[in-house]
């Protein structure tokens, strides 16, 4: 990628991201190796569920602020092709006339998958607060912590043979 173009950086759990998946090139017969990455259920795109369509990005990067995240950085001004097995309404594969699985495919802007990915998480994130209050999730943790504590002293109180 060169330096002077715009990129945008989509960040996934590293649960949605397979890297360096291997491969024999057919043309050369090499051995190489791509990198997948998975949308999020309930990821939105024009109106459009895209979860669990895919992608194969040149470069996935470790994150510096949370070990399990992955970067992904793409060019602004170039679509990203989303694709996925297709299945009938019963989750069955569709196959072709050949016999192979039909593949579903998509072209977004790397920006719309960016909005989208922030969108599903404001809303998992809408969900997950009105089950349980902050105040209520930290008497969970505070009360936790206590049996931890009495636990460990229980085991400090007892004679430990050697």
């Amino acid at each position: 990628m060169s330096d002077g173009a715009e990129k945008v950086y989509l960040s996934f759990h590293k649960s949605f991201v397979k890297e360096n998946i291997p491969y024999i090139d057919r043309s050369t017969g090499e051995d190489r190796t791509f990198n997948s990455v998975t949308l999020p259920s309930d990821t939105v795109i024009d109106g459009r569920n895209v979860g669990g369509f895919q992608f194969s990005p040149l470069y996935i990067d470790p994150s510096k602020y949370d070990e399990n995240q992955r970067v992904v950085p793409l060019l602004a001004n170039r679509e990203v092709w989303l694709t996925r097995t297709a299945r009938d309404a019963d989750g069955n594969v569709l196959l072709d006339q050949d016999g192979n699985p039909e593949k579903e495919t998509l072209k977004v802007m790397p920006a719309a998958i960016k909005e989208a990915l922030a969108e599903a998480r404001r809303t998992w994130s809408r969900q997950r607060s009105q089950e349980r209050s902050l105040q209520e999730r930290a008497g969970t943790a505070r009360s936790g912590a206590g049996t931890m504590r009495r636990e460990g002293d229980r085991l400090s109180d007892r004679d430990i043979p050697f």
